[in-house]
C-alpha cells in the first residue's frame, strides 16, 4: 500500500466524516498523505509533521482511535525488498525495538479511555510485535499497581492526618486521577508473506 494509504483508507470507512489526524516523520510523506487525499476527494484529514517519540501533552486522552504503524525491520516484504535481509543487523533490531516501544509507550497516553489502538508493522518477528506488545501490557499493569499501593499509603496518611484535631479550617484530602491505565488485547495477527500478499503483524488493543 502506497504512503498515505491507510490514511486514506480509513477515511474512506468513515464515509469522509469526522476526523483523522495523520502524522510522520518526513516531510515528503506527509506531502504524499496530502497528495492522495486530495485526489480522492477526503477532507477530514489533517496532517503534521511530527516525531511520535516526543510526548506532547496537549494531546493527552485526545484520541478516541489510534493506528501506529512503526517503523520496521521490514522482513514482510522481502519479496519485493529482498536486499533488506542482507543490509539488517543484531544491532539495528535493537535499535529499532527501542523506537517501537517508545513509540508504543507515547502515543498510547494519547487515546482517551475504552479507546481502541492498533500496533502495526510490516515485520514478522516477534521481537517487534507479540513481545513488544506483551511487555507493554505488562508494564501498564506494574505501573497500576504500583499507582494503586501508593493511593493506599497515602490514604492511610491523609486518615492520620484527618484524625489529628485542628484549630482551623477544614482538612480536604486531595483527589488524584489514576492516569496509569490497563490495556487489554482485543485481536492480533500476524500474517506470512506469500505470493498474493506482504507479510505484516497487527494487534488491536483497548484502554480501561
Amino acid at each position: 500500500m502506497h504512503h498515505g494509504g491507510k490514511t486514506t483508507h480509513l477515511a474512506e470507512l468513515m464515509k469522509n466524516t469526522g476526523k483523522i489526524e495523520a502524522w510522520d516523520l518526513h516531510v515528503n510523506r506527509v506531502k504524499l498523505v496530502e497528495e492522495n487525499a486530495k485526489r480522492l476527494g477526503i477532507l477530514m484529514i489533517t496532517t503534521k509533521q511530527k516525531d511520535a517519540l516526543q510526548y506532547e501533552e496537549k494531546y493527552k486522552e485526545k484520541f478516541d482511535k489510534i493506528l501506529l504503524d512503526v517503523p520496521c525491520m521490514g522482513l514482510g516484504v522481502l519479496k519485493r525488498k529482498p536486499d533488506i535481509k542482507w543490509k539488517k543487523t543484531k544491532e539495528e533490531l535493537e535499535d529499532i525495538v527501542k523506537v517501537q516501544k517508545q513509540i508504543l509507550e507515547v502515543c498510547s497516553k494519547y487515546l482517551k479511555s475504552e479507546g481502541e489502538l492498533v500496533y502495526s508493522t510490516c515485520s514478522i518477528l516477534k521481537e517487534e510485535n507479540e513481545n513488544i506488545v506483551k511487555e507493554f501490557i505488562k508494564e501498564k499493569e506494574k505501573q497500576r499497581k504500583e499507582f494503586i499501593k501508593e493511593k493506599i499509603i497515602k490514604m492511610s496518611k491523609e486518615k492520620i492526618r484527618c484524625m489529628i484535631p485542628k484549630k482551623s479550617s477544614t482538612y480536604k484530602p486531595k483527589q488524584e486521577k489514576n492516569t496509569n491505565k490497563e490495556f487489554n488485547i482485543l485481536e492480533q495477527k500476524t500474517i506470512l508473506p506469500n505470493e498474493n500478499t506482504d507479510g505484516f503483524y497487527m494487534c488491536k488493543l483497548k484502554k480501561w
